[in-house]
């Protein structure tokens, strides 16, 4: 039995990792045309809406739409935006009505984009484009005869290689900051070289390869940060690496040239919070039942609606209602551990019995569900199925690649290496373009990185296409 596993974990962690080098040597997202033409086209067959009327071959195609797009400036009712656009009445009434069917909402939200396509010789409204935040959108369309369409669907993304060196001249954030580098990767390099160096004390002169993935709408719209890939710090004598690389469960971590994990393991709490209302006892007054009960665990008091993540890599155990705790969450931990989330008000829906997760990731919101006297998350822990208190109990220590996995690793790392070497030591800034894209070989052979080594120049990528490779919203990095 502890074969199969043991192989399907390699398989997993091979898929995950080289998919990522896939991206990041292949990167080649094509132009596509600017957004909606024709809202029919947009909704077509393989969409949300399978069953929209389809234009006869011999028909005369109509005219461009008039596009009308804008950043709103304030919340206010669909309707009254619509009538301000030119809309009549009952038009815009009837509209306004139909995409709060679809939406659950009768605002359209401040900062967020809109756009209108009108009929360039009526001047009426043949769809619309509004997006519901940066993961989904709702298409709408008028099919004719008073007859309309609408959809919400996810907002496709790209993924976009983005590789850059610099100096630090006075220190590590500025430098970063000066190079457009995204707060989250400067983050997520600091907490990965800890232990090792405080990045932020780095000597002048310092150099500084990186790395990281961005994901990009296919209307360019919208740019998300990816994860770091690969990085490489030099200073005095020293050298800093870190290594992106999945584990058997297809989660991606940090790694240096050995193996090792890099960074905290765990976080010290799942969420912020304001104060300990209640902590770890055997003896203690339950405020609802009135009697003394062991109370096995903590109680963070925080705002309703709190984020909560995962406070370290797991297997959710289960997701939904558990009586006393109300909406809870239980995920397994290496070591026999297993922590605890109760009275949230939401569960994320990608967090699912059986579905793996990763440290800092969002599982749900601090509610008041079950007997709870206000918002606040129960937080506990088990161990060896024995209840522990979750503010003393060690959760995740710096771990190692497995040894079946030891090869794999190496080859990663070999190619990620050899892309940092092809960088120039100092002062460019690069974005992988179909200049770049050297051809996928077997597995195990050496990636060979040509780059344009234009000297202060940042170079950027053509309109956004959108390729084979490219990432809806509902895939994860």
């Amino acid at each position: 039995m502890g074969y199969p596993r043991a192989f399907t974990g390699m398989v997993v962690a091979l898929i995950a990792t080289t998919t990522a080098l896939f991206l990041f040597f292949q990167a080649n997202p094509q132009t596509f045309s600017s957004p909606i033409d024709s809202l029919s086209y947009q909704m077509d067959a393989g969409r949300d809406v399978p069953d929209v009327v389809e234009q006869s071959e011999s028909a005369q195609p109509a005219p461009p739409s008039i596009t009308i797009s804008t950043m709103l400036d304030r919340t206010a009712p669909i309707e009254s935006y619509l009538r301000e656009s030119g809309m009549e009445a009952d038009d815009a009434h009837q509209w306004a009505s139909y995409i709060q069917q679809i939406t659950s909402n009768r605002y359209f939200h401040s900062g967020h984009p809109l756009t209108l396509y009108k009929d360039p010789e009526t001047g009426e409204m043949r769809g619309f484009k509004y997006d519901l935040d940066q993961n989904n959108t709702v298409i709408g369309a008028s099919l004719g005869a008073g007859v309309l369409k609408a959809a919400i669907r996810p907002i496709d993304y790209y993924i976009r290689p983005v590789m850059l060196t610099f100096a630090v001249k006075d220190s590590f954030q500025r430098g970063a900051a000066e190079h457009g580098i995204p707060k989250p990767i400067v983050e997520s390099l600091q907490d990965a070289f800890s232990s090792r160096h405080d990045l932020n004390r780095l000597a002048p002169g310092s150099a500084v390869k990186l790395i990281y993935q961005e994901k990009v709408s296919r209307d360019g719209s919208y740019t998300l940060v990816g994860g770091v890939q690969a990085a490489q710090i030099r200073f005095g004598s020293r050298t800093l690496t870190a290594i992106s690389f999945s584990d058997e469960h297809g989660r991606p971590h940090l790694y240096d040239e050995q193996g090792h994990a890099l960074g905290p393991q765990s976080l010290r709490f799942p969420l912020s919070f304001q104060y300990i209302s209640s902590g770890f006892t055997f003896h203690r007054w339950h405020p609802i039942l009135h009697e003394y009960r062991p109370h096995f665990g903590v109680d963070l008091v925080a705002k309703y609606g709190e984020p909560v993540k995962s406070v370290a890599d797991g297997t959710v155990i289960s997701a939904g209602w558990a009586g006393e705790l109300g909406n809870c969450i239980r995920i397994q931990h290496e070591h026999q551990l297993v922590s605890m989330y109760g009275h949230l008000s939401k569960i994320s829906p990608d967090v699912k019995p059986g579905t793996s997760v990763h440290m800092g990731q969002f599982i749900g919101n601090v509610g008041s569900t079950g007997l709870s006297t206000g918002p606040h998350l129960h937080f506990g822990m088990e161990k060896d199925g024995v209840w522990v208190n979750p503010l003393t109990e060690q959760l995740g220590e710096n771990h190692q690649v497995s040894p079946r996995m030891k090869a794999i690793f190496d080859e990663i790392k070999d190619q990620y290496q050899s892309a940092l070497a092809e960088l120039p030591d100092l002062g460019n800034h690069f974005i992988a373009s179909e200049q770049r894209k050297p051809a996928i070989s077997k597995f195990g052979d050496l990636y060979h990185v040509t780059i344009d080594h234009s000297v202060g120049k940042v170079r950027h990528l053509r309109e956004p296409r959108v390729s084979s490779d490219h990432y809806s919203t509902d895939g994860a990095l």
